[in-house]
Protein backbone atom coordinates (compact mmCIF):
# COMPACT_ATOMS: atom_id res chain seq x y z
CA UNK A 1 0.00 0.00 0.00
CA UNK A 2 1.61 3.29 -1.13
CA UNK A 3 1.63 6.48 0.95
CA UNK A 4 -1.27 8.12 -0.89
CA UNK A 5 -3.46 5.03 -0.58
CA UNK A 6 -2.61 4.72 3.11
CA UNK A 7 -3.52 8.38 3.63
CA UNK A 8 -6.93 7.93 1.95
CA UNK A 9 -7.58 4.72 3.87
CA UNK A 10 -6.79 6.50 7.14
CA UNK A 11 -9.44 9.14 6.43
CA UNK A 12 -11.92 6.44 5.42
CA UNK A 13 -11.41 4.52 8.66
CA UNK A 14 -11.77 7.74 10.71
CA UNK A 15 -15.09 8.56 9.02
CA UNK A 16 -16.25 4.96 9.35
CA UNK A 17 -15.41 5.07 13.06
CA UNK A 18 -17.47 8.26 13.49
CA UNK A 19 -20.42 6.62 11.68
CA UNK A 20 -20.21 3.45 13.78
CA UNK A 21 -19.99 5.44 17.03
CA UNK A 22 -23.05 7.45 15.99
CA UNK A 23 -24.91 4.25 15.14
CA UNK A 24 -23.84 2.82 18.50
CA UNK A 25 -25.62 5.61 20.38
CA UNK A 26 -28.75 5.49 18.22
CA UNK A 27 -29.08 1.68 18.24
CA UNK A 28 -28.62 1.50 22.01
CA UNK A 29 -31.25 4.23 22.44
CA UNK A 30 -33.57 2.22 20.18
CA UNK A 31 -33.11 -0.87 22.39
CA UNK A 32 -33.76 1.19 25.52
CA UNK A 33 -36.95 2.51 23.92
CA UNK A 34 -38.16 -1.09 23.52
CA UNK A 35 -38.42 -1.39 27.31
CA UNK A 36 -35.14 -3.15 28.16
CA UNK A 37 -33.57 -1.53 31.23
CA UNK A 38 -30.21 0.20 30.88
CA UNK A 39 -28.47 -2.04 33.44
CA UNK A 40 -29.67 -5.22 31.72
CA UNK A 41 -28.66 -3.92 28.32
CA UNK A 42 -25.20 -2.95 29.55
CA UNK A 43 -24.60 -6.43 30.98
CA UNK A 44 -25.55 -8.07 27.68
CA UNK A 45 -23.70 -5.67 25.38
CA UNK A 46 -20.48 -5.64 27.41
CA UNK A 47 -20.50 -9.40 27.96
CA UNK A 48 -20.85 -9.99 24.23
CA UNK A 49 -18.25 -7.40 23.22
CA UNK A 50 -15.77 -8.67 25.85
CA UNK A 51 -16.04 -12.20 24.43
CA UNK A 52 -15.38 -10.84 20.94
CA UNK A 53 -12.34 -8.89 22.18
CA UNK A 54 -11.08 -12.01 23.97
CA UNK A 55 -11.04 -13.96 20.70
CA UNK A 56 -9.29 -11.13 18.86
CA UNK A 57 -6.77 -10.65 21.69
CA UNK A 58 -5.87 -14.34 21.83
CA UNK A 59 -5.56 -14.46 18.04
CA UNK A 60 -3.29 -11.39 17.85
CA UNK A 61 -1.38 -11.85 21.11
CA UNK A 62 1.65 -13.72 19.81
CA UNK A 63 1.83 -11.60 16.67
CA UNK A 64 1.84 -8.37 18.70
CA UNK A 65 4.20 -9.73 21.36
CA UNK A 66 1.77 -8.97 24.19
CA UNK A 67 1.80 -11.08 27.35
CA UNK A 68 -1.30 -13.04 28.32
CA UNK A 69 -1.71 -11.04 31.54
CA UNK A 70 -0.90 -7.34 32.01
CA UNK A 71 2.52 -6.53 33.37
CA UNK A 72 2.63 -5.37 36.99
CA UNK A 73 2.86 -1.57 36.33
CA UNK A 74 -0.40 -1.72 34.31
CA UNK A 75 -2.54 -3.87 36.61
CA UNK A 76 -3.95 -1.20 38.93
CA UNK A 77 -4.27 1.45 36.15
CA UNK A 78 -6.23 -0.95 33.90
CA UNK A 79 -8.66 -1.69 36.74
CA UNK A 80 -9.14 2.05 37.35
CA UNK A 81 -9.58 2.61 33.60
CA UNK A 82 -12.11 -0.20 33.31
CA UNK A 83 -14.24 0.99 36.23
CA UNK A 84 -14.05 4.80 36.19
CA UNK A 85 -13.28 5.33 32.51
CA UNK A 86 -15.03 2.62 30.52
CA UNK A 87 -17.80 1.33 32.80
CA UNK A 88 -19.07 4.59 34.25
CA UNK A 89 -18.88 6.47 30.96
CA UNK A 90 -21.35 3.97 29.47
CA UNK A 91 -23.33 3.57 32.70
CA UNK A 92 -24.12 7.28 33.03
CA UNK A 93 -24.67 7.65 29.27
CA UNK A 94 -27.24 4.83 29.18
CA UNK A 95 -29.04 6.18 32.25
CA UNK A 96 -29.14 9.59 30.55
CA UNK A 97 -30.53 8.04 27.35
CA UNK A 98 -33.37 6.52 29.39
CA UNK A 99 -34.41 10.11 30.12
CA UNK A 100 -33.41 12.18 27.08
CA UNK A 101 -32.87 12.21 23.35
CA UNK A 102 -29.83 10.40 21.94
CA UNK A 103 -28.58 13.56 20.19
CA UNK A 104 -28.50 15.59 23.41
CA UNK A 105 -26.84 12.76 25.35
CA UNK A 106 -24.21 12.47 22.64
CA UNK A 107 -23.51 16.21 22.84
CA UNK A 108 -23.07 16.09 26.62
CA UNK A 109 -20.67 13.16 26.24
CA UNK A 110 -18.82 14.91 23.44
CA UNK A 111 -18.05 17.91 25.66
CA UNK A 112 -15.25 15.92 27.34
CA UNK A 113 -12.40 18.01 25.80
CA UNK A 114 -14.13 21.11 27.17
CA UNK A 115 -14.27 19.56 30.64
CA UNK A 116 -10.51 18.99 30.47
CA UNK A 117 -9.93 22.65 29.54
CA UNK A 118 -12.19 23.86 32.36
CA UNK A 119 -10.30 21.66 34.81
CA UNK A 120 -6.95 23.15 33.80
CA UNK A 121 -8.41 26.67 33.84
CA UNK A 122 -9.82 26.18 37.34
CA UNK A 123 -6.71 24.56 38.82
CA UNK A 124 -4.04 26.52 36.97
CA UNK A 125 -2.08 23.29 36.46
CA UNK A 126 -1.59 24.05 32.77
CA UNK A 127 -1.72 27.27 30.81
CA UNK A 128 -4.82 27.52 28.63
CA UNK A 129 -4.55 29.35 25.31
CA UNK A 130 -6.95 31.94 23.93
CA UNK A 131 -8.30 29.36 21.47
CA UNK A 132 -9.12 26.94 24.27
CA UNK A 133 -10.91 29.68 26.20
CA UNK A 134 -12.82 30.56 23.03
CA UNK A 135 -13.78 26.89 22.63
CA UNK A 136 -15.08 26.76 26.21
CA UNK A 137 -17.25 29.82 25.55
CA UNK A 138 -18.62 28.38 22.30
CA UNK A 139 -19.36 25.04 23.97
CA UNK A 140 -21.17 26.76 26.83
CA UNK A 141 -23.29 28.78 24.38
CA UNK A 142 -24.01 25.62 22.39
CA UNK A 143 -25.09 23.74 25.50
CA UNK A 144 -27.45 26.57 26.50
CA UNK A 145 -29.12 26.42 23.07
CA UNK A 146 -29.30 22.62 22.82
CA UNK A 147 -30.64 22.13 26.34
CA UNK A 148 -33.23 24.84 25.65
CA UNK A 149 -32.36 26.61 28.89
CA UNK A 150 -33.61 29.91 27.50
CA UNK A 151 -36.99 28.36 26.58
CA UNK A 152 -38.98 28.73 23.42
CA UNK A 153 -38.65 25.12 22.18
CA UNK A 154 -40.68 21.98 22.57
CA UNK A 155 -37.91 19.86 24.11
CA UNK A 156 -38.86 18.12 27.34
CA UNK A 157 -35.56 17.52 29.06
CA UNK A 158 -34.83 15.94 32.41
CA UNK A 159 -32.59 17.61 35.02
CA UNK A 160 -31.49 14.14 36.14
CA UNK A 161 -30.79 13.19 32.53
CA UNK A 162 -28.63 16.27 31.98
CA UNK A 163 -26.71 15.61 35.21
CA UNK A 164 -26.11 12.00 34.12
CA UNK A 165 -25.00 13.18 30.68
CA UNK A 166 -22.48 15.58 32.23
CA UNK A 167 -21.19 12.79 34.48
CA UNK A 168 -20.76 10.57 31.42
CA UNK A 169 -18.70 13.30 29.73
CA UNK A 170 -16.57 13.77 32.85
CA UNK A 171 -15.86 10.04 33.02
CA UNK A 172 -14.97 10.08 29.32
CA UNK A 173 -12.56 12.96 29.95
CA UNK A 174 -10.97 10.89 32.72
CA UNK A 175 -10.82 7.94 30.30
CA UNK A 176 -8.80 9.99 27.81
CA UNK A 177 -6.42 11.57 30.34
CA UNK A 178 -5.81 8.39 32.33
CA UNK A 179 -5.17 6.31 29.20
CA UNK A 180 -2.63 8.86 27.99
CA UNK A 181 -0.84 9.17 31.33
CA UNK A 182 -0.92 5.61 32.63
CA UNK A 183 -1.59 3.18 29.78
CA UNK A 184 0.02 4.56 26.62
CA UNK A 185 2.82 1.95 26.79
CA UNK A 186 0.43 -0.97 27.29
CA UNK A 187 -0.22 -3.06 24.12
CA UNK A 188 -3.39 -1.69 22.53
CA UNK A 189 -5.34 -4.95 22.14
CA UNK A 190 -4.37 -6.12 25.62
CA UNK A 191 -5.52 -2.80 27.07
CA UNK A 192 -8.88 -2.93 25.25
CA UNK A 193 -9.64 -6.49 26.30
CA UNK A 194 -8.77 -6.07 29.98
CA UNK A 195 -10.49 -2.69 30.14
CA UNK A 196 -13.69 -4.24 28.78
CA UNK A 197 -13.28 -7.27 31.05
CA UNK A 198 -13.11 -5.04 34.13
CA UNK A 199 -16.07 -2.97 32.88
CA UNK A 200 -18.11 -6.12 32.19
CA UNK A 201 -17.45 -7.50 35.69
CA UNK A 202 -18.40 -4.13 37.18
CA UNK A 203 -21.70 -4.15 35.29
CA UNK A 204 -22.45 -7.63 36.66
CA UNK A 205 -21.75 -6.32 40.18
CA UNK A 206 -24.03 -3.32 39.58
CA UNK A 207 -26.80 -5.66 38.39
CA UNK A 208 -26.70 -8.69 40.75
CA UNK A 209 -30.26 -9.71 39.93
CA UNK A 210 -29.62 -10.17 36.20
CA UNK A 211 -29.43 -13.98 36.34
CA UNK A 212 -32.27 -14.32 38.86
CA UNK A 213 -34.57 -12.10 36.79
CA UNK A 214 -33.22 -12.01 33.21
CA UNK A 215 -34.89 -9.50 30.90
CA UNK A 216 -37.41 -10.68 28.33
CA UNK A 217 -36.05 -9.86 24.89
CA UNK A 218 -38.54 -9.92 21.98
CA UNK A 219 -37.39 -12.16 19.13
CA UNK A 220 -37.23 -9.20 16.77
CA UNK A 221 -34.89 -7.37 19.14
CA UNK A 222 -32.23 -10.15 19.24
CA UNK A 223 -30.62 -9.16 15.87
CA UNK A 224 -30.60 -5.53 17.05
CA UNK A 225 -28.85 -6.55 20.27
CA UNK A 226 -26.24 -8.51 18.27
CA UNK A 227 -25.76 -5.44 16.07
CA UNK A 228 -25.23 -3.34 19.22
CA UNK A 229 -22.48 -5.75 20.33
CA UNK A 230 -20.87 -5.44 16.88
CA UNK A 231 -21.05 -1.64 17.14
CA UNK A 232 -19.40 -1.76 20.56
CA UNK A 233 -16.27 -3.34 19.06
CA UNK A 234 -16.03 -2.21 15.43
CA UNK A 235 -15.38 1.54 15.98
CA UNK A 236 -12.43 0.68 18.24
CA UNK A 237 -10.76 -1.23 15.42
CA UNK A 238 -11.53 1.51 12.89
CA UNK A 239 -10.15 4.36 14.97
CA UNK A 240 -6.98 2.44 15.84
CA UNK A 241 -6.35 1.76 12.15
CA UNK A 242 -6.92 5.43 11.34
CA UNK A 243 -4.51 6.61 14.06
CA UNK A 244 -1.79 4.33 12.70
CA UNK A 245 -2.28 5.65 9.16
CA UNK A 246 -2.79 9.41 9.60
CA UNK A 247 -2.00 10.12 13.26
CA UNK A 248 -4.14 10.90 16.30
CA UNK A 249 -4.64 14.64 15.59
CA UNK A 250 -6.18 14.19 12.13
CA UNK A 251 -8.21 11.19 13.33
CA UNK A 252 -9.62 13.13 16.28
CA UNK A 253 -10.66 16.07 14.11
CA UNK A 254 -12.41 13.82 11.57
CA UNK A 255 -14.06 11.89 14.41
CA UNK A 256 -15.94 15.07 15.36
CA UNK A 257 -18.36 14.06 12.60
CA UNK A 258 -19.80 11.63 15.13
CA UNK A 259 -21.89 14.36 16.76
CA UNK A 260 -23.79 15.63 13.67
CA UNK A 261 -24.10 12.05 12.40
CA UNK A 262 -25.73 11.04 15.69
CA UNK A 263 -28.22 13.90 15.41
CA UNK A 264 -29.05 13.00 11.79
CA UNK A 265 -29.41 9.28 12.49
CA UNK A 266 -31.52 9.99 15.57
CA UNK A 267 -33.80 12.12 13.38
CA UNK A 268 -34.24 9.47 10.66
CA UNK A 269 -34.25 6.32 12.84
CA UNK A 270 -35.73 7.48 16.16
CA UNK A 271 -37.77 10.44 14.95
CA UNK A 272 -36.00 12.83 17.33
CA UNK A 273 -36.54 16.46 16.41
CA UNK A 274 -34.63 19.62 17.25
CA UNK A 275 -35.42 23.28 16.80
CA UNK A 276 -33.26 25.52 14.60
CA UNK A 277 -31.65 27.02 17.71
CA UNK A 278 -30.77 23.56 19.01
CA UNK A 279 -29.17 22.65 15.67
CA UNK A 280 -27.19 25.89 15.94
CA UNK A 281 -26.15 24.84 19.44
CA UNK A 282 -24.91 21.49 18.10
CA UNK A 283 -22.91 23.42 15.50
CA UNK A 284 -21.29 25.64 18.15
CA UNK A 285 -20.40 22.59 20.24
CA UNK A 286 -18.91 20.88 17.19
CA UNK A 287 -16.88 24.00 16.36
CA UNK A 288 -15.59 24.16 19.94
CA UNK A 289 -14.39 20.55 19.85
CA UNK A 290 -12.72 21.08 16.46
CA UNK A 291 -10.88 24.17 17.79
CA UNK A 292 -9.65 22.21 20.80
CA UNK A 293 -8.28 19.41 18.60
CA UNK A 294 -6.82 21.59 15.82
CA UNK A 295 -4.98 23.80 18.32
CA UNK A 296 -3.83 20.89 20.46
CA UNK A 297 -0.05 20.89 20.84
Amino acid sequence: MNENTTFKAGYFFALASALFYALQVVVNKYILSSGIAARDQLVMVYTGSTLVLLVVFLFQRKKSGATLFPEKPFRIPIIVQGVLGCCFTSFFLFLAMERMNAGICSMLLYLCPIYVCIFFMATGIRKISFYNKLAVGLAFAGAVLVLNILGGGDLKWSAAGIALGFLSGLCYAFYSIHADLKLKDMPAMQMLFYMYLVAMLTFWVLNPGFLAHPPTIPAGMIPVMLFAIFLQVMPLAMINLSIRMIGSNKTTVIATMELPLTVLLAFFILGEKMTLLQVLGIGLTLLAVIIINVKKE
